[in-house]
């Protein structure tokens, strides 16, 4: 699997001691790696929300069967079955309390078909998914205002699996529906993988080269600012005056790292390509990101030197980004792939994975 399809299919948490409002003037973390049970065990970890420092839930696999990891405030440990071997891949998971989560992706042993769970506190439950192809559906990633309204996003093909066209559709508490994402010429091209939202009628949905806003009554593709060797988006988080997405480019030689800036009305470059690499690494590589404020942000990905791969996390202070020491446990190679930061707090959990099948990898800040 190339590094930016593991970019797209993963996702990373990140959480912190600090029990205060997100400020400008957050200063760099030194990240632990946080404890689980013996049960806790994985090939990788894709997804992760915690609405609350004590209550998080992680969508990981083990083998073709997947999983859900809860943590307590103490460890994680393995959760109530979410689906069956061979079943279905889940990518995304938004938490709005610790008895209502909505999970997404798609079922793959009926040909591809979008997914959705719905967790209670106790036990998932199956929710079906809005499908417009017969085949070829997935759903990469989900946010949730309230158990009433959640928007999900990803991609589609009536053609084999080629020729992706954006998908979003909504959740309204009971039932999933589509809704369009056009361009200026019928359906957007491309696939969304991260959506981020401020209320039912402001979100952003970013993936690859696409960028599209819903404004409450329809979502509208935006252009994205030019960037030299070309640019991939892999996450967004959005606060009360824009929104920040991440990813990467390849303008400064191997693949180095991205961010841009969502103003309300533009998207523009919020500092020069491949300003987050980090010192000697062959790739630099961030893959979500969550946001207090513009001048505030915490990214997570990776680094790769020539023989391995390290866990990366770093901080925007408004004029730079500035790398935190993480941790990488092991001998193989590391990967943090989602973020989530619990609301109104500095804690950040991330998750990811360790380059097997072993012990899960969650880390605080």
């Amino acid at each position: 699997m190339g590094p930016l399809r593991r970019l797209a299919l993963m996702a990373t948490v990140i959480g912190t001691a600090l029990l205060m409002p997100l400020t400008a003037s957050a200063a760099t973390s030194t990240w632990t790696v946080m404890p689980d049970q013996q049960d806790a065990t994985a090939d990788g970890l894709t997804a992760v929300s915690c609405p609350s420092v004590s209550f998080c839930l992680a969508l990981g696999s083990i083998g073709p069967e997947p999983e859900s990891f809860q943590w307590n405030g103490s460890a994680w440990a393995l959760s109530a079955n979410i689906g069956q071997a061979d079943e279905s891949n889940l990518t995304g998971i938004s938490c709005v309390s610790a008895t209502y989560c909505l999970a997404v992706g798609w079922n793959y042993y009926k040909g591809d078909q979008a997914a959705a769970r719905q967790w209670n506190g106790s036990r998932w439950s199956n929710l079906t998914a809005y499908n417009p192809a017969t085949k070829w559906n997935f759903l990469n990633a989900v946010k949730c205002m309230s158990a009433s309204y959640c928007e999900a996003v990803g991609s589609y093909s009536k053609y084999g699996g080629s020729g992706q066209h954006a998908l979003a559709e909504v959740w309204n508490g009971s039932s999933w529906t589509g809704q369009p994402v056009n361009g200026a010429n019928g359906p957007a091209a491309g696939v969304l993988h991260a959506v981020a939202c401020t209320s039912s009628s402001r979100c952003e949905a970013v993936g690859g080269a696409l960028a599209a806003g819903w404004n409450g009554t329809g979502w509208s593709v935006q252009k994205l600012p030019a960037v030299q060797g070309g640019g991939q988006l892999h996450g967004v988080s959005c606060y009360s005056t824009g929104c920040t997405a991440v990813g990467t480019s390849t303008s400064t030689g191997g693949i180095g790292t991205l961010a841009e800036t969502w103003s309300g009305s533009r998207w523009a470059l919020q500092s020069p390509a491949g300003s987050g690499n980090v010192t000697g690494a062959v790739n630099t590589i961030w893959n979500a990101v969550r946001c207090g404020s513009a001048s505030n942000c915490t990214v997570i990905g990776e680094w790769d030197s020539t023989s391995n791969n390290y866990t990366l996390a770093e901080t925007w202070n408004g004029s730079k980004w500035v790398t935190d020491t993480t941790p990488s446990p092991g001998s193989g190679g590391h990967n943090l792939s989602a973020l989530s930061c619990t609301p109104g707090t500095q804690v950040c959990t991330a998750v990811g994975w360790t380059g097997g099948s072993g012990p899960i990898l969650a880390e605080r800040n």
